[in-house]
């Protein structure tokens, strides 16, 4: 509940012109002249008029100047004191201010003319009083902040400083006579603090503000019949989508006070995750036909883009020699179906270099074209294996028996003239068409390894 007090005078004019209490005592005057009257003189709020009055009592002398005060209003003397002639009657009106005691909202009725008077007679409520120095009720006048000039210690969001205030002026134009910038949503509070008058102005701003953050994407499990049983790998690695939040909020010395969410918005979709998990059974042969060593276990390796995956990875070969890949994989080098069509009975003889080759390492050049196909470099040793067995690596290289020709011993070698008419001669050409082979026929070079250790070619 609101409080109230009545506590010590002002000098706020309450009365609009003194000519009133002129007119009053004119009237009285001349209605008086067959009984004995007082003079008296009457100030309100700082003003001052002879009354001369018939009845002797302030009150008497209230009435006949015509003026009401009210229950907070300081009188003196008492309403009901008999007066002399030449005695003075004071009137000091009270005002309504909001003042907050310890947070709490309370009403002071004071008499005072300062921000400064009024805290002193808020005291006598206790704990720590401030005055808001935008709001005093009823009252649209700024209050003066000091009766005489002295020095205030001023506190701006948090930074401590002493500011000169003169009298008659108000405590945001004291700031200004400081240079002190405030705005009109600044909060200015005028308190008491170990019996010191002091000044606060909190730093408000409001507006709004754009807040990202991130959303969380979601993983998707697949089965692949690619992989085999155990294996695991991230196919589509997931990305975190963003949202976009607009909030209006008021903050106070930079905490924020108040917060209202306007709008949300999705500026960019969550990516799912995909990982897909093997169901191939691991056998030795299934190994072998996927050009990974029979003897290979599953790695966790962490890929380019983060993620960890489990595979075999062992390049056949890394880990068996070929008898025990033979073995592994019940493999002989039997017969089988030959490029040309025909039906071999045994294992076709190795070849026999036609001639001397002195040109660029074709290894290297298979290198590039390896790497151009996006194959990794374990790829490419199950090449170099592959075709040291075929040829040894020499573009001059011909079966006798077969006829097969060229590093990755076409069968016939004219086969390679859609490579390049210098089929016969240049490694890379020769390269170029056994790349293209083995993609067709088996995939990559491992897995034409694989089938070349189970049954002797590919």
């Amino acid at each position: 509940m609101p409080r109230s007090l009545n506590l010590t005078p002002s000098r706020r004019v309450v009365l609009s012109t003194a000519s009133l209490f002129t007119v009053a005592v004119l009237a009285i005057a001349g209605a008086g002249v067959v009984r004995a009257h007082d003079r008296v003189t009457l100030e309100v709020d700082g003003v001052s008029v002879p009354v001369t009055t018939w009845n002797g009592t302030t009150a008497g002398v209230l009435a006949a100047a015509g003026v009401e005060v009210g229950p907070h209003d300081l009188v003196q003397p008492e309403m009901h004191a008999d007066l002399s002639d030449g005695d003075t009657v004071v009137v000091r009106t009270a005002h309504p201010y909001q003042v907050a005691v310890d947070g709490a909202s309370h009403t002071v009725w004071s008499t005072a003319g300062s921000a400064e008077a009024i805290l002193g007679d808020a005291a006598v409520l206790g704990g720590q009083v401030v005055l808001a120095a935008d709001r005093s009720a009823e009252r649209s006048a700024p209050i003066p902040l000091v009766d005489s000039a002295r020095r205030v210690p001023l506190t701006v969001a948090g930074k401590i400083s002493q500011i000169t205030a003169a009298p008659g002026r108000d405590v945001r134009q004291v700031l200004a006579d400081a240079g002190v910038e405030v705005s009109p949503i600044d909060r200015v509070k005028v308190g008491v603090e170990k019996g010191t008058m002091t000044i606060r102005v909190a730093k408000v701003q409001r507006g709004t503000v754009v807040e990202k953050a991130p959303v969380a994407f979601t993983e998707e499990s697949k089965t692949s019949d690619s992989m085999f049983e155990g294996e695991k790998q991230v196919t589509t690695v997931g990305k975190a989508g963003t949202t976009a939040t607009t909030v209006w909020h008021e903050t106070v010395d930079g905490k924020e006070t108040v917060r209202a969410v306007v709008a949300t918005t999705t500026e960019t979709a969550p990516v799912k995750q995909v990982v897909e998990t093997g169901t191939k059974e691991a056998t030795a042969k299934a190994l072998v036909e996927a050009g990974i060593d029979p003897k290979a276990t599953l790695e966790e390796k962490t890929e380019e883009d983060g993620t960890v995956s489990v595979r075999y990875r062992a390049a056949l070969g890394t880990l068996s020699s070929a008898e025990e890949i033979r073995a592994a994989t019940g493999g002989t080098p039997a017969a089988a179906e030959s490029n040309n069509g025909q039906t071999p009975t045994a294992p076709t003889p190795a070849p026999q270099a036609a001639g001397d080759y002195s040109g660029s390492d074709p290894k290297a050049i298979a290198k590039g074209m390896v790497a151009a196909r996006g194959w990794s470099d374990s790829e490419f040793q199950c090449l170099v294996v592959l075709w040291q067995r075929e040829s040894g690596w020499n573009p001059y290289a011909e079966n006798p028996s077969s006829g097969a020709y060229g590093i990755p011993q076409s069968l016939p070698g004219s086969k390679m003239a859609s490579a390049g008419d210098d089929w016969r001669t240049n490694p890379a050409t020769q390269i170029t068409w056994g790349l293209g082979y083995i993609a067709g026929r088996y995939g990559t070079p491992c897995a034409a390894l694989g089938h070349s250790d189970s049954v002797g070619w590919y």
